[in-house]
Parts: structure tokens; sequence; C-alpha cells
């Protein structure tokens, strides 16, 4: 989406009516149908937006021509009506982590062909999603939508922001990697084992403050104001980020390359940088810090190891630098914290 107008890429127009065509659907019906004419859609590039009505009048096309709110995307249907009667039970708990337990619980119960599992592993609360057969989703539409629709129920649950940490990805960086940063607005890690967004576990005792009459209203005009609510971090920042990521154990492109792909100058890229507070050295200390404090809890590499990875060819280099972030040693994060094996909570 984008920051200012809300308006999306015109690329999920096109990854979310694909479920329903392999279904035998007419996708130019549900695109009429919603406001939009298909002819145009062919001929425009990514730099045309589309309004988040005209995505929503989509959905809500797909959902109720498939009564399938999983649009195709599954083994079997979810049939209309499915996630209303998960978020009544969510709003009925007492705080945001009751209401995700409760939610993972609710769809482990109900369906076979998904995985959506909630976990507590030291100070990160991660919630993670999967496909029992991944080649019906090859565009990972339904991966992110899920996801994002998840991050924001629990952001209108609690009524006000749940920072990401980060969200990972089991698949490599695709082609629309730049609009990552404003569905998920924190680093996003690919070619991962999960497919998860992860925020701090001190979250998950936000009270839930909706009730019933908010809980119609906001079913009501789903999914427009979970399309619609505006992006909570710097997308310039989160889309610098995504972009080198990956390189963390290697060799981190230089800042006019990565100005480069944004067809800006670095001088330019520079100045949004700082506009939001931050400059591409603190980007990449930022991720280093991030893999190191992850690796450190995983507690199944030697701090040389984790040393290397995030980019040290010196593991004294590495100490001094990881005190500088947080204030300990390795060992000493390492030691103080005592991590163990995650706590996994009912699905």
């Amino acid at each position: 989406m984008n920051p200012k107008s809300h308006a999306i890429s015109p690329y999920y127009v096109g990854a979310a009516i694909q479920g329903a065509i392999r279904n035998g659907y007419d996708s130019d019906s549900l695109l009429l149908d919603s406001g939009l004419d298909p002819f145009n859609l062919k001929q425009t590039n990514n730099e045309i937006r589309i309004p988040p009505e005209n995505v929503t009048a989509l959905i809500r096309a797909i959902w109720q021509t498939m009564d399938d709110e999983f649009m195709g995307f599954t083994a079997q249907r979810c049939k209309q009506g499915v996630f209303a009667i998960m978020a009544k039970q969510a709003i009925s708990c007492t705080n945001l982590r009751e209401a995700l337990v409760q939610g993972a619980h609710f769809y482990h119960h109900i369906r076979n062909d998904i995985r959506f599992k909630f976990e507590e592993k030291g100070e990160e609360a991660i919630l993670s999603f999967e496909l029992q057969d991944p080649s019906l989703d090859p565009d990972y539409f339904l991966i992110e939508f899920f996801l994002l629709i998840w991050h924001r129920f629990s952001n209108w649950l609690v009524g006000q922001r749940v920072p990401l940490k980060y969200a990972t990805f089991m698949y490599p960086p695709p082609d629309h990697v730049k609009e990552y940063s404003l569905l998920f607005p924190c680093y996003c890690r690919f070619n991962q084992t999960s497919n998860s967004i992860v925020f701090d576990t001190k979250l998950l005792n936000f009270p839930i403050k909706q009730h019933e009459r908010e809980l119609k209203v906001f079913l009501k005009n789903s999914p427009a104001d979970l399309l619609s609510k505006p992006v909570f971090y710097s997308a310039m920042t989160t889309q610098v980020m995504n972009l080198v990521g990956e390189s963390i154990n290697q060799t981190f492109p230089l800042i006019e390359t990565v100005s480069s792909y944004f067809h800006m100058s670095s001088r330019n890229l520079r100045r949004r940088l700082k506009d939001e507070g931050t400059s591409y050295q603190k980007i990449k200390d930022k991720l280093r810090q991030d893999l190191a404090m992850t690796r450190l809890r995983e507690n199944d590499l030697s701090i040389n190891q984790i040393s290397r990875e995030v980019g040290f060819n010196e593991p004294a280099a590495f100490t001094r630098a990881f005190k500088h972030w947080t204030g300990k040693t390795p060992k000493a994060y390492r030691d103080e914290k005592n991590w163990g094996p995650a706590k996994r909570l009912p699905e």
C-alpha cells in the first residue's frame, strides 16, 4: 500500500484472483463487479495504484462468489462467517495473549489444510502460518494476506499499535519485495524456516478493548479497515532493510547501489533516511544486532560462529560491536537470558 493514499499495487489484484481462476471462476466478472476494468489492469504498471475500496470490493466478491474466506488457495473451502466466529471469541478474551492462543486453537480444530501457530520464545511472540499444500498459493498471496490480517486484527483488538520486530518467510525475496515494507513495517527475512510475524512478548498483556458493537461495525466493513490502516513505521527505512537484509553475512552493498535500486541519488537516499531518524550505517548495524541476538537466543552456535555469520572476521570486533549495541558482551547476554527451548502454546 502507498503510505499516503493507502493505494494498493495492481500486483495484488492479479494475485488475489488466481485461486478463483484455478477453480474455474470468471476473473473478468469478479473484476468488473468490483469496479475494476480487466483491460486497463492488463495495460497498467505497478506505478499506478489501486484504491483500497476497489480491492475491498474484489475480495468481498471472491468471498461471496466462492463462499470461501481463503479464496481458493487451500484444499478445502473456508466458508464465510468462520473469521466472524473466531473474532467473537477473541473479543471475549482478557488480553492479546489469550486472544492469540484462542485464535490459533480455533483454526487448529476446524482446519487440517493449514497450520496457524502461536508460541512464545524468550522475549518474542511468534505467529506463524503455513499451507499443507503450498502449490495452491504459488504467489504467496494467502500467506501475506493472512499474516497481514492477523497483525492488523491484533492492533484493532487492543486499540493501539502492536509493533513488529521482524517477519520471516520461507521463500526467496519475491519480485514485489518493495511492497513488504508497506504490508509488514519491519525487517522481513526470507529463505527462513517459517512464515511468521514476531513482536515483543510484553505486548501480549495489552487488554482487549473491543466489544460486540465495535465488532459488528468491523465485520461489516471488512476487509476495508484492515486494508486502509496507515503504516506505523518509516517506509524508506524498511524498504532498505528488506533489500539489503539478505547480505548480512556477506558484504553489504554500497549506498550508491542501494539508491540506484530505488531510482534516486545516494544523497537523496541519505536525506530520506535522515528524515526518518536513521542512516544506512544504522540500518546495517541494526540488522547485524537483530541477527546476532536471535542466534544467541537459539543457543546452538558458538559465539565465534555467530560472529562470522553476522559479518565480523574477528570475534573481538563482534564483541566490541555487540557491547556497543546492547551494553553487554555476547556471552553475558546469552548467560543472563539462559535461553531454553521454545515455549509452545496450544494450537
